[in-house]
């Protein structure tokens, strides 16, 4: 390397010092021999660079460079007057050593960033398949005579949904379960509770609803926000939700704790709305310091509060 560097920098002393220590630790070292051979054609001595030459080409006929640097010397009308002319032997250097060990892990690193993205989604679909499937939930099937009349006009309702669509809410709540999605699902099993579903497929839909887990902060894929609860509170009934933000008023009692919660308000920013949050247990809770609470909703008849699962400081 410091031998090719002298050459490509005019430096004809230092290159020819550099190439015969390498030949002199290694005399076939084949970067060498052609560095040398074009500090030899750069000082007049084109013979002794034309067997140089040669002595590659035994070794490997092969060899292009030297094969192509020996009919350049062998061709030239006056080799010696080549001994000046740096600009026109630079054909004949031998060529800066690539690194290419950063080219090559750059490559690396896209080839399995691009190989992660196309197979990422074939992976997933595998262990989403390889889960197993929730004992129970499977055999709870709507019957002929349900699938023919999954709807009714008996009682109150307050959503309207057609034969298509009663089924197609059933079964979307029934994969949901299946899928670990509890939270999604239960608003599924609202809706049939609240609609004109009728009363076998909303006694159906009740038996799914026994199937929620306790949920954790960990294990909610399925987020719901102020605004999607504030909209329609009795939709979202039993339903988990984590929202941040800042209590107030809180009030301590031997049978739990209340508090407002100011949901959104947590930075200080944007207040998305206050709603009463009752935990059935005792919580000491810092005045202006932000919290995040896993809660269930509770529709009520003015529009909803949270019942509180859990509670952690941000």
């Amino acid at each position: 390397m410091l031998g090719t560097a002298y050459l490509h920098q005019e430096d004809i002393g230092g290159a020819y010092s550099s190439f015969r220590r390498v030949q002199s630790l290694d005399f076939k070292n084949r970067t060498a021999l052609i560095g040398l051979a074009a500090v030899l054609v750069r000082r007049g001595e084109s013979d002794k660079a034309v067997q140089l030459y040669i002595e590659m080409l035994e070794r490997n006929p092969s060899d292009r460079a030297a094969r192509r640097a020996l009919n350049f010397v062998r061709h030239c009308p006056d080799p010696t007057a080549l001994a000046g002319n740096g600009r026109k032997l630079r054909s004949l250097y031998p060529l800066p050593p690539t690194r290419i060990l950063p080219y090559a892990l750059i490559l690396l690193v896209v080839s399995i960033a691009i190989l992660g993205w196309r197979v990422a989604p074939v992976v997933l679909d595998l262990l989403e398949d390889a889960r197993p499937a929730r004992t129970g939930i499977a055999e709870i099937v709507l019957s002929q005579s349900e699938q023919e009349g999954p709807v009714g006009s008996e009682g109150g309702f307050e959503i309207v949904l057609t034969e298509k669509d009663a089924l197609s809410t059933f079964e979307s709540a029934k994969k949901l379960f299946n899928d670990y999605r509890d939270e999604a699902a239960l608003v599924e099993v609202n809706r049939l509770l609240l609609s004109n579903a009728s009363r076998q497929v909303k006694t159906k839909a009740e038996a799914l609803a026994r199937y929620t887990r306790e949920p954790s902060f960990v294990s909610m894929p399925d987020r719901f926000t102020f605004a999607d609860v504030n909209a329609f509170p009795r939709l979202f009934n039993g339903v988990a939700v984590i929202w941040k933000g800042l209590p107030a008023n809180i009030e301590n009692s031997e049978s739990g704790t209340n508090f407002d919660l100011l949901v959104g308000y947590h930075d200080k920013r944007k207040l998305d709305g206050i709603v009463s949050v009752r935990a059935l247990f005792e919580l000491r809770l810092p005045p202006d310091r932000p919290v995040e609470v896993l809660a269930r909703v509770m529709a009520t008849s003015g529009g909803f509060i949270l019942e509180c699962v859990a509670v952690h400081e941000l």
